[in-house]
């Protein structure tokens, strides 16, 4: 979480899209919670380095899966189709936030998408991140999850390891809950420096009216793989953690956005 944020208020939710519909979920939920908080949305457009660079070399071929005609991958046309995506994932942008009073802003990020994303130069205080660029199409599902009621609301998962971090990461949880009418999961995350029953102790003592809503579990295990599974197990829509988790390594990161089935919201 930046350090310039006054009294810990978020000022700015800084979301990553591309043009496909994992991160399209990412921008509504993202903007839901700009306006719950009252806080400005800012739509980062990724053009991935590596993406660019491999459309110029010669011996790769493009298979289209509306023609199943195969072509040579253009990168100046690639790089057309970007821009052209970009000013329809702005117009959506812009079209989301009018609709939900909410102030935005939007700009086009280029870099190594799985090396540099989370160390962008955002001034945001939230990062909200799905499954984008390489690692969004045509991947194996994960399990699918049963369908909850209409009337269920939205389930928001907090990892909850007792840090500083964490803590913040909980009280913005806990304000989006109170806010947004939506339900919480805390998955505990024990560390050598604090057990699960203090961190249950720890989680109580901030819930305050939100305890009703509120339900909390255990991480599964303390890996990627772990955590994808109690995500999924729960159905949680949305997963907020702190930047500092060990979670968030490079590695594990691509690792759990693909199995988690959520856009994940990381304070900075």
């Amino acid at each position: 979480m930046s350090a310039g944020a006054p009294s810990g208020r978020i000022r700015r939710i800084a979301v990553a899209l591309d043009a496909s519909p994992h991160s399209l979920q990412a921008l509504a939920l993202a903007a839901g919670i700009a306006a719950a908080l009252n806080a400005e949305l800012e739509g980062v457009f990724v053009e991935d380095t590596e993406l660019l660079r491999l459309a110029g070399l010669p011996f790769l071929r493009e298979l289209r899966i509306a023609t199943l005609c195969e072509s040579i991958l253009d990168a100046d046309r690639l790089q057309r189709e970007l821009r052209a995506a970009a000013r329809g994932v702005r117009e959506r942008l812009e079209r989301t936030a009018g609709e939900l009073g909410v102030a935005w802003s939007f700009r086009v990020w280029r870099g190594d998408l799985e090396a540099e994303i989370l160390g962008a130069a955002l001034d945001a205080e939230l990062f909200a991140l799905g499954r984008i660029g390489r690692f969004a199409p045509l991947r194996r599902r994960p399990r699918p999850i049963a369908p909850k009621p209409r009337d269920s609301g939205l389930l928001v998962g907090v990892l909850y390891s007792g840090s500083a971090g964490a803590t913040r990461a909980l009280s913005i949880a806990v304000e989006l809950g109170i806010r947004h009418a939506a339900s919480l999961v805390i998955i505990l995350q024990p560390a050598m420096s604090a057990d699960a029953a203090t961190l249950r102790r720890h989680v109580l003592a901030q819930l305050g009216s939100m305890r009703e809503q509120t339900r909390l579990v255990s991480l599964e295990a303390a890996d990627a793989a772990g955590l994808a599974a109690t995500v999924r197990n729960l159905g949680i829509d949305l997963l907020i953690l702190d930047e500092a988790n060990p979670l968030l390594g490079r590695a594990s990161l691509w690792t759990s956005l693909e199995t988690l089935g959520c856009p994940v919201v990381i304070g900075r």
